[in-house]
């Protein structure tokens, strides 16, 4: 069976899987207009990380759409069809002495873990993009080219995650809501759970990078906010949808559905 075809019919069968949550999904047509980054597909057009275009026997996972995260068979545990080993790098915790979880429960907050090193197993800088997990069996690598590890804005590794940037993996229940309600400072915060249905905690209660984002959806096109007051403040990419259906309107919508915070505090990114 030609391959684009296979890996389309995975990418469809994801769509249906996403689709039961969400109207968004995996989107094919990216192949043809470009500009989904999670599409690294040697057609994709304009985007930074994507696989060399074939040259050989071999080379044709080159040109689709899903076998850099997903494979239909020989799969890895960690999630459905998934195609990518662990990352080995130790990144660490958050290091804010704000966050009331680190003081108190530290017991519930370590390593990024669950969906989170599913995201790292690309975003740690160290981890090639083409080294996916049905390369290895196979023995073959995807040729990403020079772009072939992340860096820049889009790096995560062990200085960002404990310095620079949300705390993820960490485990919110009750206890922890109690532990956050009690203490002075953040007592008027009015910190929640999320309700909003996209914003979700993992089977753990761990609030995980997939709390805020969805890998298989952009949004918006837009780089960052064209209207006052928030022209030029970036918009998260892949952010889920908060109620309004668009990044734009959805960003601030989904943090304060855990945060109570002034939105012209959100910080610039």
């Amino acid at each position: 069976m030609n391959k684009f075809i296979r890996y389309a019919g995975v990418a469809t069968l994801l769509w249906g899987i996403a689709s039961t949550v969400s109207a968004a999904g995996p989107k094919i047509s990216d192949l043809v207009t470009g500009g989904n980054k999670h599409n690294l597909s040697s057609l994709n057009k304009n985007i930074t990380y994507q696989a060399q275009p074939p040259v050989a026997y071999g080379d044709e996972h080159n040109t689709e759409i899903c076998i850099f995260c997903h494979t239909p068979h020989r799969a890895a545990p960690q999630t459905t069809l998934w195609n990518r080993s662990n990352p080995s790098v130790t990144f660490g915790r958050y290091s804010s002495s704000t966050l009331i979880i680190r003081r108190t429960s530290a017991a519930q907050f370590g390593e990024p873990n669950g969906s989170s090193r599913l995201c790292l197993s690309c975003h740690d800088g160290v981890t090639a993009g083409g080294v996916s997990l049905g390369a290895i069996l196979n023995h073959q690598s995807i040729n990403m080219g020079v772009n072939d590890r992340i860096t820049g804005i889009a790096l995560f590794d062990a200085n960002k995650i404990k310095f620079g940037h949300h705390p993820v993996s960490f485990v919110y229940d009750n206890a922890v809501l109690n532990a956050i309600q009690a203490d002075p400072e953040k007592a008027t915060q009015n910190y929640r759970f999320p309700s909003i249905p996209q914003v979700k905690l993992d089977a753990g209660k761990r609030m995980q990078c997939t709390t805020c984002h969805n890998p298989h959806q952009n949004q918006s096109s837009e780089d960052t906010y064209l209207t006052p007051p928030n022209v030029g403040r970036k918009i998260a990419p892949f952010w889920v949808y908060g109620g309004a259906g668009n990044a734009t309107s959805d960003h601030d919508a989904v943090c304060l559905d855990c945060h109570n915070i002034p939105t012209s505090s959100f910080p610039l990114q």
